[in-house]
């Protein structure tokens, strides 16, 4: 969200102060898991970010796949921690100064427990990896999938004059989290390196991003083999006698949004200053036509349209990017 919101980031600490019974030193396990994407020879899956996890034991910190299945007659959607998935899109785009390719990966896990404020289940969060011409990576962007806790993370392949006025390319506070605001690569490029997200547990935020080679992190991390699937694999969930159905809502008022994806804490601390009472949902990665809402990542609601993460070359803009 916008880093100038002193007041949001007020009202967050306030209420994680005031249910936080102690503080310690955080829990990491050694080795830790690290899911890593099968090979299958696509784009895709050759720039395909390692996730690391803070913590294996609760499932609900697991990276998983969206699955229905009907109960009582009744459609339930949830996510399942023992298939991991990363769904993938590829995606082109032109600004004025050049030609892109972005590569959209969306990860989901079963849920973020209470009493944290972004409690609610099948939640989400996207690692974006901009490439150039040459496919090399320009830009990694991280955002959850209700548009929450936006990152951006300039590279060495970054060009001249793209980054926005007094950028900092040491360590940046993400509400909290502190960041990388530059990524090095090697040069010449070598494909063999790539992003390694670090998930906190519960909360799923990005701790931690870094440029490891992948063939080092077999031996580094304990890894979990994962699934690269087509993004638009997510609207066609398996429910049984040969029906689908999709993890997004398709009707009405919540149309675009995940299902099951509810935030009542944030509706309760966030919903005024957004002047959104579904603030902190999860959503869609599609253009404005196919939804009810936007994938906005800005809480100045004037600002809704502009800082919508699907027209990507328009989202960079807002953000003072000049790709």
């Amino acid at each position: 969200m916008n880093r100038s919101h002193v007041a949001v980031r007020l009202v967050v600490l306030a209420f994680a102060l005031s249910l936080a019974s102690c503080a310690g030193v955080p829990r990491v396990d050694v080795p830790q898991k690290a899911y890593v994407a099968y090979n299958d020879g696509s784009l895709l899956a050759r720039y395909a970010p390692v996730f690391v996890l803070q913590t294996y034991g609760d499932p609900d910190n697991r990276i998983g796949a969206p699955v229905a299945r009907l109960v009582d007659g009744a459609e339930q959607v949830c996510v399942d921690p023992g298939r991991p998935v990363i769904y993938g899109r590829r995606r082109a785009f032109t600004t004025s100064r050049g030609a892109y390719t972005n590569l959209v990966y969306r990860v989901h896990f079963p849920g973020i427990p209470f009493p944290n404020l972004t409690w609610g289940r099948n939640v989400g969060l996207f690692v974006i990896v901009t490439l150039d011409a040459q496919e090399r990576p320009v830009l990694v962007t991280t955002v959850h999938t209700c548009g929450c806790y936006l990152a951006f993370m300039p590279t060495t392949y970054t060009p001249p004059g793209a980054l926005p006025p007094d950028w900092e390319t040491g360590r940046r506070d993400v509400y909290g989290e502190l960041l990388p605001g530059h990524l090095d690569l090697p040069r010449p490029f070598d494909g063999r390196y790539r992003p390694v997200v670090f998930l906190r547990d519960e909360t799923h935020r990005v701790m931690d991003v870094r440029i490891e080679n992948v063939d080092e992190a077999r031996w580094r991390y304990d890894v979990i083999p994962a699934r690269v699937r087509p993004l638009d694999s997510l609207e066609r969930l398996p429910l049984g006698n040969g029906r689908t159905t999709s993890f997004y809502e398709t009707q009405g008022s919540r149309k675009g949004f995940v299902k099951g994806s509810r935030k009542p804490l944030e509706m309760l601390f966030m919903g005024w200053m957004a002047l959104d009472l579904r603030v902190g949902r999860d959503k869609k990665l599609a253009p404005r036509q196919e939804m009810n809402t936007t994938l906005y990542t800005s809480l100045k609601f004037w600002h809704r349209a502009d800082s919508d993460l699907y027209p990507f070359a328009q989202f960079l803009d807002y953000w003072g990017w000049k790709l």
